[in-house]
């Protein structure tokens, strides 16, 4: 099955055989979960067809022979296809009403449902509304993690506002919880001191321990440590930040031969962005003191809400000092912002010291900041493309453009590298010799914004590398924001 899978995705001749197989296949199945799995396959595919009305017999079989699992499925994947073929959708009707009266009730539930959002899509064709609500109920992607709905529901319940409306949007992302979680989970078991910010490196490891697990333990707790600090951080300055949507990776900002060494970790909010300026003090026999951040270039795009600093760092200690920044008007501001640190150096033996400014690398605030990568598995890059298509056709999302790369090869990591966003289908490499390439990516945008992009690179005898940039989500903001990354950048 998985075979027929993956050749279906990559040969696109080979389709309708191959679905048409799965479909044989799934009359004798006696598996429910292989029969659910290719039931949602032949959702996704079907519609894309020159024929879809031949697999219906087929799906509808599955609605009144098998078990609630394959029955249920075998109702999304006929509601999938009435969605996306307006000419079969009376039809389809019809079948589903068949199974009105199913004994087990989620079964009944997605009938109901599907059927009433159906009837409306029927009665007011012009209605784009009801057909993007219907994609967003038989979409399995959710903004939000569920184990984070379930708590945030508890506490609404218990607090006494029962009453009142819950709002999803404050939930983080599936991703985000996650990390949130590990980070609890580390902070409640006992810390070293030597795995707190800013102390050295324990020597030597425990017995019976690799120096891998060893080194695996010490980064969890520093992370750990570091959104500790974070939220310390964010509870004195106060107001709702919301939860933290991702953190990106270090950035370096000065040589790492430096005298004094400065990385960069940018911690994306909603409306917010802290600078987590992660400094270290290599020069022996000196003590810096009263670290302070300074940027410039900061207005209009941002405000300034807060800062700290780092009381003290001696020869070979490592500290954090953080810098607040509200986002102004734009839904993704990006810029260049000019960095510099201010502190006093005490030499060894010297009781007052000395003021001194160290500047340090642009600080580049992009769009591709407020984007996480997150990767698909294989073959699913197509299902979900055609989930987030829009029901006219149009594509809002789709530039064309030439790029300033001298070769496919470098054009390719440079769009990675831009979006920040996970190569899908193996299609990060590109083939030696090749003329043409298709990147496949996919990333989850700040606020949980499910995004993908395919990018079709050629290259032009006279004009050089030229792209064509096609972005998808269910926030057409977003796919704006990110299909004109590349003019930016």
């Amino acid at each position: 099955m998985e075979a027929l899978i993956a050749i279906i995705g990559q040969v696109p001749a080979a389709r309708e055989t191959g679905l048409l197989h799965l479909c044989e296949f799934i009359e004798d199945c006696e598996y429910s979960n292989l029969c659910a799995r290719i039931l949602v396959f032949l959702g996704d595919e079907a519609p894309s067809t020159n024929q879809p009305s031949k697999y219906i017999r087929f799906i509808y079989n599955r609605l009144i022979l098998e078990n609630a699992l394959v029955r249920a499925a075998a109702v999304d994947a006929l509601t999938k296809i009435a969605m996306k073929c307006p000419t079969l959708r009376k039809d389809i009707l019809v079948l589903l009403q068949f199974g009105e009266n199913d004994n087990d009730d989620e079964v009944r539930d997605r009938i109901s449902l599907y059927s009433t959002v159906l009837n409306k899509c029927v009665e007011e064709e012009a209605n784009e509304a009801n057909k993007v609500g219907l994609q967003a109920l038989l979409s399995t992607d959710l903004p939000f993690s569920m184990d984070a709905l379930y708590e945030g529901l508890r506490d609404h319940i218990g607090s006494g506002n029962g009453g009142a409306a819950f709002d999803v949007s404050s939930l983080p992302s599936d991703e985000a919880y996650k990390a949130q979680a590990k980070a609890q989970a580390a902070l409640a078991e006992p810390k070293k001191k030597a795995g707190q910010p800013g102390a050295p490196a324990a020597s030597g490891g425990l017995a019976g321990k690799s120096a891998g697990e060893e080194s695996a333990k010490q980064a969890a707790e520093q992370k750990a440590a570091t959104n500790a600090e974070l939220q310390k951080i964010l509870d004195q300055l106060g107001g709702d930040f919301g939860p933290l949507q991702h953190s990106c990776r270090p950035k370096n900002l000065t040589e790492t031969e430096a005298e004094y060494t400065v990385q960069c970790i940018k911690h994306m909010f909603k409306n917010h962005i802290v600078l987590e300026m992660y400094v270290s003090n290599t020069i022996q026999g000196q003590t810096l003191e009263n670290i302070e951040v300074k940027m410039t270039g900061i207005e209009p795009k941002f405000s300034k809400i807060g800062d700290t600093s780092i009381v003290k760092l001696e020869h070979n200690q490592n500290a954090s000092a953080y810098y607040v920044l509200q986002k102004e008007g734009e839904d993704a501001p990006s810029g260049k912002l000019g960095c510099a640190l201010a502190f006093n150096v005490l030499e060894e033996g010297d009781d007052l010291g000395y003021p001194e400014d160290y500047s340090v690398d642009d600080l580049h605030i992009t769009v591709g900041d407020y984007m996480s990568p997150k990767g698909l598995p294989a073959g699913q890059f197509k299902s979900v493309w055609d989930q987030l298509a829009r029901p006219d056709g149009s594509e809002p999302g789709q530039k064309d453009m030439s790029l300033n790369f001298k070769t496919i090869e470098a054009a390719v990591d440079g769009l990675i590298m831009t979006l920040h966003m996970q190569p899908c289908e193996n299609t990060g490499k590109v083939e030696v010799g090749a003329k043409g390439h298709t990147l496949l990516m996919s990333g989850v945008y700040s606020g949980g914004h499910t995004v993908l992009v395919r990018a079709m690179v050629r290259l032009h005898e006279e004009k050089g590398l030229l792209a064509r940039i096609v972005c998808r989500s269910r926030n057409q903001q977003v796919c704006e924001i990110m299909s004109q990354a590349m003019l930016v950048r």
